[in-house]
């Protein structure tokens, strides 16, 4: 199903034009003369994406891609010091006699004159030196892609030349096996496609792979085990490149919507539409940087009448990381662009905390981490945080019991930890909690992290410039024993009324908090811990709210 939906999201977008060509980020094009002699280096647009022979892909073994590849196979040349395992001279020729080879049979059999002058200049040391010092000069990397042109056309893109690639790629003497994706009867590839991926490597990593005996049945070997025909292998993995990348170019130049949601930087969710959806084209940024208006605009849509079209369409969202050189699937799971759009809303409805920005998925995930690094929680975790929010699950539970223990640990309550938690509370404990602060609230553990606030705010007032407040000593015991805490903080109050300067303003705050609490528990469970902190955000963030000087003054509370 995966790979036939892929296949169809590449057909639906016309990615295809030329399927034995993709867009590619092109560096370099090296100009040729009709006598194989080098005629110029020119750097091309940064981030300028030219459709070139599609590239089959790299293991460890040394393996040339066809006209347009790296400096260490275009010229045989590459800087030893950006490398980790540099290279010997020997591999450096070897490579290079790769890519000439190629290039050489291909003049055979097509008799082009263009590829002959490539050949020629190949085969030239002076000429290649000559390159090669002005690739150093222009500051190459190792990295960049390298071109060839011939009487000013691009070798790769002459008529006669993609003939020759594209039946090169295609080898109809195979037999034939039904392929799993279109059920024809064709050659399989021997070796799928590379992917761009997190944690995969540079040249791309395989969906379909078989690296162990013990994958295999039925005496088949390898890849025959999930036999694919090569214009389904071309096809899926295509879509799948042109979902993870940021600003993919299609053959027409246009650049497409992003359709994928970095979870942090070890999963990439792709997600498409079996049709066309606009509120897809949104999706990534809601999640990458939310806008205010934007979020606005989604969660009035509905009473507005502005629901986006394409809500019927069926949605996929696939989540991959790459490890080990090969693709690890960590979850596919689909719905209704409709369902996805309503629990997205109430995502956003969910994380309101009177903040002055909506908050990115990354920032709730640090709010949850050890140092606030996203590296700290589990792959799983993530992902699976991001799948509750678009279908409506329950969160992990572990997102829960991060935010809490970071909280005690912290010995505050940070904005966005504080969405997190009202986020999990709506979404699984059905939990009504405001925006706001609550007076109403009458929730032992809301009031009580209410009133460890007020009794803060107290000792502030009382003693100026402390390094060390009873949240910094009591956080952790108050918000998980609070019986053993607040009875010892409440005598200590009157130590601290006795000193302030607005001791009305003060005992005001405590009555009104203390009104509803009869007795201090034992004991706070997990979720009344999240209410706990919640209460001392919404608390904090009261007093610290812009109040007119009329307010003030009415008040009692000293500046």
């Amino acid at each position: 199903m995966i790979l036939r939906a892929l296949r169809d999201l590449a057909i639906g977008e016309n990615l295809l034009t030329n399927p034995d060509y993709e867009p590619k980020t092109v560096a370099w094009i090296i100009h040729i003369d009709d006598a194989g002699k080098f005629a110029g280096l020119v750097r091309t647009v940064e981030g300028k994406k030219l459709n070139i022979p599609r590239r089959a892909g790299r293991t460890s073994a040394a393996s040339a891609d066809f006209l347009v590849d790296k400096s260490e196979y275009a010229l045989g040349i590459c800087r030893q010091e950006k490398l980790t395992k540099p290279r010997k001279p020997k591999q450096l020729t070897e490579r290079l006699s790769l890519f000439r080879d190629g290039v050489r049979l291909a003049h055979r059999s097509t008799g082009a004159a263009a590829l002959g002058a490539v050949a020629d200049f190949l085969g030239r040391d002076e000429e290649r030196g000559r390159c090669a010092a002005d690739a150093e000069a222009g500051g190459y990397q190792n990295n960049d892609l390298f071109a060839f042109s011939y009487q000013g056309e691009l070798v790769h893109d002459l008529p006669e030349v993609k003939a020759y690639f594209s039946a090169s790629r295609h080898d109809e003497s195979r037999g034939g096996v039904q392929c799993l994706v279109c059920g024809r009867e064709r050659p399989p590839v021997d070796k799928h496609p590379g992917i761009k991926l997190p944690g995969g490597t540079t040249s791309g990593v395989a969906l379909v792979s078989f690296n162990s005996n013990a994958f295999e049945s039925y005496g088949l070997s390898r890849n025959e085990n999930a036999p694919v025909c090569r214009e389904c292998a071309d096809a899926y993995t295509t879509a799948l490149n042109r979902c993870t990348e940021r600003n993919y170019v299609n053959p027409e130049g246009e650049i497409l919507a992003r359709r994928s949601v970095w979870i942090p930087d070890t999963t990439v969710a792709v997600y498409w539409a079996d049709q066309a959806a606009g509120f897809l084209d949104l999706f990534s940024s809601l999640f990458d940087q939310p806008e205010p208006e934007a979020v606005r605009a989604l969660l009035e849509a509905p009473q507005a009448g502005r629901l986006p079209s394409g809500l019927d369409a069926r949605l996929y969202c696939l989540l991959l990381s790459g490890a080990q050189g090969r693709a690890i699937v960590r979850g596919l799971h689909t719905g209704t662009v409709f369902e996805v759009e309503a629990n997205v809303r109430r995502y956003f409805e969910s994380i309101e905390i009177g903040h002055d920005r909506p908050f990115s998925l990354r920032d709730l995930l640090r709010a949850a981490c050890l140092l606030g690094k996203t590296e700290n929680l589990p792959p799983s975790v993530a992902g699976d945080f991001f799948l509750a929010i678009l279908f409506g699950r329950p969160y992990p539970g572990t997102m829960l019991t991060a935010a809490v223990s970071r909280c005690r640990a912290e010995r505050k309550v940070p904005p966005a930890r504080a969405a997190l938690l009202r986020a999990c509370l709506i979404r699984n404990f059905n939990q009504e909690v405001t925006v706001g602060l609550d007076k109403e609230n009458s929730q032992p553990a809301y009031r009580l992290g209410r009133l460890l606030a007020v009794l803060e705010r107290l000792q502030g007032d009382a003693q100026r410039g402390l390094n060390r407040t009873i949240v910094d000593r009591y956080y952790g015991a108050a918000s998980t024993r609070p019986a053993t805490v607040f009875p010892a903080l409440i005598r200590l109050a009157q130590h601290h009324l006795a000193k302030t300067n607005s001791p009305g303003f003060h005992q005001t705050n405590l009555g009104e908090v203390m009104d509803g609490i009869r007795e201090f528990p034992s004991t706070l469970s997990l979720n009344e811990q999240g209410l706990f902190a919640i209460g001392y955000y919404h608390q904090r963030q009261q007093f610290w709210k812009p109040k007119d000087k009329a307010a003030q003054t009415e008040s009692g509370e000293s500046e």
